[in-house]
């Protein structure tokens, strides 16, 4: 566990966070499983502690499904879930934001063959400015799992890691849920395989249309049209049995009742490469994505898919950003329906070795996601993707992966740090660590660039938080990995 004393500078009058989208119009033996809760196995929580249990909050239904909970709330919720199967271990890590212990309760849910099914449930206690860690499918017949935390106040997230003999990555757990969810990247060639997860922590049933979008068109399973995914249930798709052998895959999710929390979990194994990806869905097309920190290696290939739900083509504009110096913006055409992918890695006037922010400004609301290959000679994990963000924010959260008892990996630590100025105006940039008091940097980023913090001031598992006097875009890129962007994360914006 860790959870340094004192208070975290807050930066004075905060603006909400800032929105930055404009919202339009391989064969073989499925791993298909709805679970509805019908058995209970009570299960020993990891942290434990004499706690009244709080009273579930309602899942909110959010513009964003990633966000601090505000610190006087009466109660707040978090929702993590992941179709890792048993490739990969999960470790659920809640991180309290304030300067008083939040405990609370974890009811997880797991899918398990021919419709068999568990559940468990165990107190939480989270102490102040600290994290802690669990494992979520304790108690549980599978290793795909969906949680709901009920906490009896606020300030507190969720975060969590899958880590297995292919690699590692990290992705926040949702604070609310969301209409639809959307992602961009994945691949079911061969060697590779893709599962998206839908969770309904609500009351009601939820019913849930899922299609696929491919760079030759859509795709529209029938099996997964009008998927009733039961209260407290759980499904895990498995996307190779019905787009087979395709290199880019998006996907989407859309809620016609109820409410559902959506991950996707992808494995990657081309040759001696392999690797890990688990992210939360974005909720929903965007006109505008960030990326606060890309960089291109030797022999390295960095990517990113551009889907188009929409019925008519769209223009996106990439732009650049670097610590000094330009890049002429590209413009990339994408079709209806469809997805493409956009190489950046070997482009001309893009720098080697040099970290950048990548602002993508669409015509028309699409999805857009990141992928990374690590050299052949590069260490494991080699291969990794990641969404980007359509919220930029004056006050961030960015948890380290793991914690010193329970690293998300073997030797997990932060690489670095990078922050984004998407805005016309300079941001003046306090960096801390979460309860210390005190900055490990002072900075200012000018508009359009970006400043990379690296092990010199940020390291180990520690979480930190970013102030800034204008809205900023933030990425912590963690280690082990064969290269930058292989296993990096967003963080969490404070709220206004």
């Amino acid at each position: 566990m860790t959870g340094p004393a004192g208070d975290s500078p807050t930066p004075a009058a905060d603006p909400a966070p800032v929105r930055l989208r404009r919202t339009g119009p391989h064969p073989g033996p499925a791993r298909w499983t709805v679970a509805a809760v019908v058995a209970v196995v009570v299960g020993v929580g990891l942290v434990s502690a004499a706690v009244s249990t709080p009273t579930a909050a309602t899942p909110p239904a959010t513009a964003g499904p990633v966000g601090i909970p505000p610190s006087d709330a009466g109660t707040s919720s978090a929702f993590c879930t992941a179709g890792a199967g048993h490739t990969a271990a999960s470790t659920v890590y809640l991180t309290n934001t304030t300067g008083r212990p939040v405990g609370g309760v974890m009811t997880a849910v797991g899918g398990g063959s021919g419709g068999a099914v568990s559940s468990a449930r165990r107190s939480v206690a989270v102490p102040a400015f600290g994290t802690v860690a669990l494992d979520p499918t304790t108690g549980l017949r599978s290793g795909d799992y969906g949680a709901s935390f009920s906490f009896a106040g606020g300030g507190v997230v969720a975060t969590q890691v899958v880590s297995g003999p292919l690699g590692w990555s990290t992705s926040p757990c949702a604070t609310g849920t969301s209409p639809e969810w959307a992602f961009a990247g994945g691949s079911t060639l061969q060697g590779n395989a893709m599962y998206v997860t839908l969770y309904n922590p609500a009351a009601p049933d939820a019913v849930v249309n899922v299609t696929f979008l491919t760079p030759s068109g859509e795709v529209t399973p029938q099996a997964y049209q009008g998927l009733v995914v039961p209260s407290g249930g759980l499904a895990t798709l498995d996307v190779g049995q019905y787009v087979q052998r395709a290199t880019d895959i998006a996907t989407l999710v859309n809620v016609q009742s109820g409410a559902v929390v959506s991950s996707q979990f992808d494995q990657y194994s081309q040759g001696t490469t392999t690797g890990l990806s688990l992210r939360l869905g974005s909720s929903g097309p965007s006109s505008d994505w960030q990326f606060a920190q890309t960089t291109v290696v030797t022999g390295s290939t960095v990517s990113f898919d551009l889907a188009n739900p929409g019925t008519t083509p769209v223009t996106a504009t990439v732009t650049v950003g670097l610590t000094s110096g330009s890049v002429v913006p590209r413009r990339v055409p994408v079709a209806p329906q469809s997805v493409t992918h956009v190489v950046v890695s070997g482009a001309i006037g893009l720098p080697q070795q040099i970290p950048f922010s990548v602002d993508v400004d669409a015509s028309g609301p699409v999805v857009v996601g990141r992928s990374v290959l690590a050299p052949r000679s590069a260490p494991s994990p080699g291969w990794g993707s990641s969404s980007g963000t359509v919220t930029a924010a004056t006050h961030w959260l960015i948890p380290g992966p793991g914690v010193a008892r329970a690293p998300g990996t073997a030797h997990a630590s932060v690489r670095s740090l990078a922050v984004a100025d998407p805005g016309p105006s300079p941001a003046q940039v306090t960096v801390s660590t979460l309860g210390s008091g005190g900055p490990v940097s002072v900075f200012t980023v000018a508009p359009g660039r970006l400043v990379v913090l690296d092990t010199r001031a940020v390291r180990g598992l520690s979480t930190f938080t970013v102030g800034a006097s204008q809205p900023v875009v933030v990425e912590e890129d963690s280690r082990p990995s064969g290269a930058p962007g292989v296993v990096s994360s967003a963080g969490f914006p404070f709220p206004g």
